[in-house]
């Protein structure tokens, strides 16, 4: 027994200045796990920013200042330039491209969130997002198109204008609205600052009502011009008639 008392003391010894050696690990484990859990939230968060400023330039600036392109009422000395393919098509296709670009980082953030596993219901946020951007990247440029080149042939318009018209503004008016279902789905006051949502809310009140009131000043101007072709049609008539009786 004599023999083993030193050996005893030797492993009782090691075995207690081992702790601390154990306490290190540990707690360098635990700041290892916590650094990589803030960096990973910090990506997460700069992507969903990232996503949100995309997606509020896209829709909330860059397609109704195109949309309204089409309908300002130009001086004389403006309307030689064709507006189409020197202004809308570049904002468009510059709104389309921050757009898809917004739209990836959506779908990464969704899967991030299990949004796209079938585990957890999917927000509306996500569903009108998905709906508003594949209506533009499917529907807008094909159509667009396809009435460019109806117009080079004859002039006038068609169904694909109509198509490409009504589709742009549903699917503008429903990015418009999802803004404010992403808010309300990263909590307003919490993730989101009261500030940004007024700045938002702003921007969108004041280009929407300009849209708004150029689409409707345009739809009366062309009742009116209808109208006075219609009168004018008639005068003619009457004259014709007048002459051959």
């Amino acid at each position: 027994m004599a023999k083993f008392c030193p050996l005893l003391i030797i492993l009782t010894i090691v075995s207690f200045m081992s702790i601390p050696l154990l306490a290190e690990e540990r707690e360098e484990d635990s700041r290892l796990l916590e650094r990589e859990f803030y960096d990973s939230f910090k990506i997460f968060n700069r992507k969903r920013n990232a996503h949100a400023c995309m997606m509020s330039i896209a829709f909330l600036v860059l397609y109704p200042l195109g949309a309204i392109s089409l309908h300002l009422p130009l001086p004389p000395f403006l309307r030689k330039i064709r507006i189409v393919p020197s202004v809308h098509v570049p904002i468009q296709i510059l709104g389309l491209a921050i757009m898809i670009g917004a739209m990836c980082l959506g779908i990464n953030l969704a899967r991030e969130l299990d949004f796209l596993s079938g585990s957890v219901p999917v927000p509306a946020h996500v569903v009108i997002g998905l709906l508003a951007t594949s209506m533009i990247i499917l529907i807008q440029p094909a159509m667009g198109i396809l009435q460019h080149l109806h117009f080079r042939k004859t002039g006038g318009k068609s169904i694909y204008g109509y198509i490409h018209r009504w589709n742009g503004r549903i699917a503008i008016i429903l990015g418009m609205i999802n803004q404010g279902l992403g808010f309300q789905l990263v909590g307003i006051g919490t993730v989101v600052h009261t500030h940004s949502l007024v700045r938002n809310f702003v921007i969108l009140g004041v280009l929407g009502s300009i849209w708004f009131g150029l689409v409707i000043w345009d739809g009366l101007r062309g009742v009116v011009r209808k109208k006075q072709t219609v009168v004018e049609n008639r005068e003619l008539k009457q004259k014709d008639s007048g002459t051959v009786s």
